[in-house]
C-alpha cells in the first residue's frame, strides 16, 4: 500500500464548524470534505466534481504546529445578483422631501455584514493520501505536487487564507489490526479504546462527505491531541504504518466504506 504524504500551513485558516451561524467557530484542522477540496484544487477538479472524484483515496491528517486560535471581526459585503444571490429590498427615494440628504437611488446596492470569526493562527499539518490500488485521484496528485502545479489556488478553508504546500514523499506502508501503541493522526472514535495518560485530547464531530451540491453532508465523531508532539496511545481496531517515517496514522476511509 503507498502513501502520498504532503505539508500544508498558512498564516491563518478557518475551517467553519457546520452548527455555527453569524459567529462562525472553526475546527482546529482541515475536515476530510475540507482536504479533498484542497486536493481537488491542486489537480484541477471543478466545485461539482470533487467531491465525487476524490472518493477513491482515504485521508489523514496529523496536527503539526499548537493550535492557536484569534477572534476577528469581518465586513462581508453581498457581491451576488439574480436569483443565485440573496435579495435586498431597497425603498425608492421620496423626490419631494427636501429632509432627504441621501444621493443613493434603488439600484445602488451597498449591503454590508459584519460578523464575528475565530481563525487558526499559523497553522500547520502534515497530510496523508492512502492510495487503494485504484486511484487515479493519487496519481493525479502526486504529479502535480512533484511538479508544484496547482491548477487553482490552494487555501486553508476559504478563499482568502492561501496555503503553502509541500510534498514530502510517497512511501510504503502496512496495516496492523489490533494494535497498541501511539497514532499521530486525528482518529475516528470507534477505532481507538484510549489509554489513561496526562495528554489534552479533544473531541471533534465533523463532516466527512456530502452531495456535490453540498446538501446532506455524513458526520464522524473524531479525537485529537491538543499537544502535537504527544500522539494518543491505546488499542487501536486497525491501523496504518508508514514505514520510512515510521508513523502510524488512522485514515477515514472512502465513503462507500465508512460507517
Amino acid at each position: 500500500m503507498r502513501v502520498l504524504v504532503f505539508d500544508v500551513s498558512g498564516k491563518l485558516g478557518h475551517f467553519r464548524k457546520f452548527y455555527t451561524t453569524s459567529s462562525s467557530l472553526t475546527y482546529p484542522f482541515p475536515t476530510p470534505t475540507a482536504l479533498r477540496g484542497l486536493i481537488g484544487a491542486v489537480v484541477g477538479y471543478g466545485k461539482n466534481e470533487y467531491l465525487e472524484k476524490t472518493r477513491d483515496i482515504s485521508l489523514a491528517v496529523q496536527i503539526l504546529s499548537p493550535i492557536k486560535t484569534i477572534m476577528m471581526s469581518v465586513n462581508y459585503i453581498n457581491t451576488k445578483e439574480g436569483s443565485g444571490g440573496r435579495k435586498f429590498v431597497f425603498l425608492e427615494k421620496d423626490k419631494k422631501s427636501k429632509g432627504d440628504k441621501s444621493e443613493k437611488s434603488q439600484s445602488e446596492k451597498d449591503v454590508r455584514t459584519q460578523a464575528i470569526i475565530q481563525f487558526l493562527k499559523d497553522p500547520k499539518y502534515r497530510i496523508f493520501v492512502v492510495d487503494n490500488g485504484k486511484s487515479e485521484t493519487f496519481e493525479k496528485l502526486k504529479k502535480h505536487l512533484e511538479n508544484r502545479e496547482f491548477i487553482y489556488t490552494p487555501v486553508l478553508g476559504t478563499s482568502e487564507h492561501l496555503a503553502e504546500i509541500n510534498y514530502f514523499g510517497t512511501f510504503t506502508a502496512e496495516i496492523l489490526e489490533n494494535y497498541e501503541g501511539e497514532c499521530h493522526t486525528v482518529c475516528p472514535i470507534d477505532n481507538i479504546e484510549i489509554d489513561i495518560a496526562p495528554i489534552k485530547i479533544g473531541k471533534e464531530l465533523i463532516p466527512y462527505d456530502m452531495e456535490n451540491d453540498r446538501s446532506k453532508s455524513k458526520y464522524l465523531e473524531v479525537l485529537y491531541s491538543k499537544e502535537p508532539d504527544k500522539p494518543i496511545r491505546g488499542k487501536y481496531k486497525k491501523i496504518l504504518k508508514v514505514n520510512f517515517l515510521n508513523v502510524f496514522v488512522s485514515p477515514i476511509s472512502p465513503p462507500y466504506n465508512s460507517p
